[in-house]
């Protein structure tokens, strides 16, 4: 069967908690259906790709909910693909190889290109095969910005081997998100991949 969607739990931390852990959800569905949200004092911060559109609610904002366009569309879109990576060759168009390290450990490079597309790098661990790195450009007015995603903590979850941690880092932010428990194959309610509601009519669970 493999995994086809799984529903997850654990804690996550960054700008917006003060760099205090608060309760996380995580919810995916091949092949790249992915929600996340985090449970804040003053409401829930909701980020949700459903296969073509992206949106974030965040309460204590200028703009409680936001569509995600352009690059953050995009970077959202391969955040769902990653879930389920069986989808992500068919992303970019053409694929180069190389190598290098990371922390004095060797890793395969792999660089997706696109016509239109911002160049998309993975990075491999030559002794375990796993992706430990993923470096995402968004097109912006002053040129690609990037985002990075490092990857650890493997486990195995119905077959498919997943990070359990993960750190996410751009120009101006770091998040760190750690799972505790992972449910593989379970039904997830459709709902939880729509256009959410305005940030503040979330409350903590």
């Amino acid at each position: 069967m493999g995994l086809t969607s799984f529903v997850a739990k654990g804690t996550y931390e960054g700008y917006d908690t003060d760099r205090e852990k608060a309760p996380v959800d995580l919810f995916a569905k091949a092949p790249d259906q992915r929600s996340t949200v985090v449970h804040l004092p003053d409401g829930d911060k909701i980020t949700t790709y459903d296969g073509r559109d992206a949106w974030i609610a965040e309460p204590s904002t200028p703009m409680p909910l936001m569509a995600l366009t352009g690059g953050d569309l995009e970077g959202a879109r391969i955040d769902g693909m990653l879930s389920f990576p069986v989808s992500l060759k068919q992303s970019r168009g053409q694929w180069l190889v190389g190598s290098t390290t990371i922390d004095d450990r060797a890793v395969d490079v792999v660089e997706g290109l696109g016509t239109g597309q911002p160049p998309l790098k993975l990075y491999f661990a030559k002794d375990s095969g796993l992706l430990v790195r993923m470096v995402r450009y968004a097109d912006t007015l002053v040129g690609q910005v990037p985002t990075q995603a490092d990857y650890s903590d493997y486990r195995l979850v119905s077959g498919v081997m997943l990070p359990f941690k993960w750190t996410i880092t751009w120009v101006d932010g770091r998040s760190t998100t750690e799972l505790s428990e992972v449910q593989p194959n379970v039904p997830i309610d459709p709902a939880k991949f729509t256009k959410p509601a305005a940030s503040g009519s979330h409350k903590p669970q």
